[in-house]
């Protein structure tokens, strides 16, 4: 089934535009008090069910944070934009010896500019995102590109974020004291408005009442991620008309904050979008910040 999406242009709050959306959230279900959340990233033939999750779909209010930008948002915030220079064109992200050779140097340089403290910088891998005319949040379609992310959720827990360190990295946590890991997103085609990226306030994220861990099952390996639970306290953000030499950074763990060190995000359907703007294209990179 396909589902047409909403969203409503909001002139609110006093200081910049919001968007009245939608978000997928996880349902709360009591099975999840004994049987941990699962989903299967591939096809079983039906031996198991390819999740034991449901989704419920929540209307959140995302402004665009443009207005609250200040010196300290990585902190306060869990994400900041930075500028890099990069002249790359949509073309070459079609690349792959462009993107590792080229681009990641540049995000690798960036990271480190944002993290002075940091002993090492290791990205891990990135995703090409670009969505299909035919993509709606639960669209069953194969489509040629992964499709814009719409349920809430952090790319890693923090047990996880070890894990892959030592497992790609071969790293072990007595190397190092602090593990950070951030995403670096990118629109390359155009300002990035059309189904663009949420981020939600960290602060504003109880992680005892509502988050839960989940496996991601692939063929050979798994590997965690972080779930949400509504909550109309969650603040949620985007940055409008991103440039071509912005990037959105915003951590997903940190081995220092006790499980705190994740921002949960999703894309989301906006109306605010030029009607006649191109398809959302879009890169983010997942990294590994040491500290020693």
């Amino acid at each position: 089934m396909r589902l047409e999406m909403t969203s409503t242009f909001l002139e609110t709050d006093n200081v910049g535009e919001v968007v009245q959306t939608t978000a997928a959230y996880l349902a709360r279900d009591p099975k999840h008090m004994a049987e941990k959340p699962y989903e299967i990233m591939y096809e079983n033939d039906g031996v198991v069910p390819q999740t034991n999750m449901s989704l419920e779909y929540n209307q959140i209010l995302v402004h665009n944070f443009r207005p609250y930008q200040s010196s300290r948002d990585l902190v306060e915030y869990g994400f900041t934009l930075a500028k890099i220079n990069c002249s790359l064109t949509a073309a070459d992200f079609d690349n792959e010896e462009s993107i590792t050779t080229t681009y990641y140097p540049i995000i690798e340089k960036v990271l480190s500019q944002n993290f002075p403290e940091a002993a090492m910088v290791k990205i891990m891998e990135h995703n090409v995102r670009k969505r299909h005319a035919l993509f709606s949040i639960e669209t069953k379609e194969v489509f040629e590109f992964d499709q814009p992310s719409t349920v809430v959720h952090t790319d890693y827990s923090p047990q996880s974020a070890g894990r892959t360190a030592r497992a790609a990295f071969h790293i072990s946590p007595a190397q190092y004291r602090r593990l950070i890991t951030v995403n670096v997103w990118k629109s390359f085609h155009g300002p990035g408005n059309d189904w663009p990226l949420a981020l939600c306030d960290w602060r504003t994220i109880d992680r005892r009442t509502e988050s839960i861990t989940a496996d991601m099952v692939a063929r050979e390996t798994f590997t965690e991620n972080e779930r949400f639970y509504y909550s109309p306290e969650h603040k949620w953000y985007y940055f409008k008309d991103l440039q071509d030499d912005e990037v959105i950074i915003f951590q997903q763990t940190d081995s220092d904050l006790n499980g705190r060190g994740g921002v949960a995000h999703t894309s989301f359907y906006n109306s605010m979008a030029d009607k006649d703007a191109a398809p959302r294209a879009s890169i983010e990179l997942r990294a590994f910040i040491f500290f020693t």
